[in-house]
């Protein structure tokens, strides 16, 4: 995503994950957030919401459905209880990611 800035990302999500109560090492938190951002962002590219440059495309981006497959991404090969650990830090994430979206002015509030 055009102007999108993973040093200024990664830290802000984190920060908003861990009030949100996700509690872990921040090297394990940090390996998280940059992968479900390179899923995150792989998917929006797939679906069209992002063309290969980065730029908004025709597609559009429903939060269910990208939770689902992120999940499905994310939790590949995880025992239940890793799978709900995922979903709980994705939607963290999920919440954290469109704060900083919004707040860079790289996503409209809803």
């Amino acid at each position: 995503m055009q102007g999108y800035d993973m040093e200024a990302a990664v830290p802000f999500i984190a920060a908003a994950m861990t009030k949100a109560g996700v509690r872990a090492p921040r090297e394990e938190l940090t390996a998280f957030i940059r992968r479900a951002i390179d899923e995150d962002f792989a998917y929006m590219r797939e679906i069209d919401v992002l063309d290969d440059d980065g730029l908004m495309g025709e597609g559009e981006y429903d939060e269910d459905d990208a939770f689902e497959e992120l999940l499905v991404r994310l939790a590949s090969g995880q025992d239940e209880d890793g799978i709900g650990r995922t979903a709980q830090w994705l939607d963290a994430y999920m919440a954290a990611q469109a704060d900083f979206l919004e707040q860079s002015g790289l996503a409209d509030g809803e």
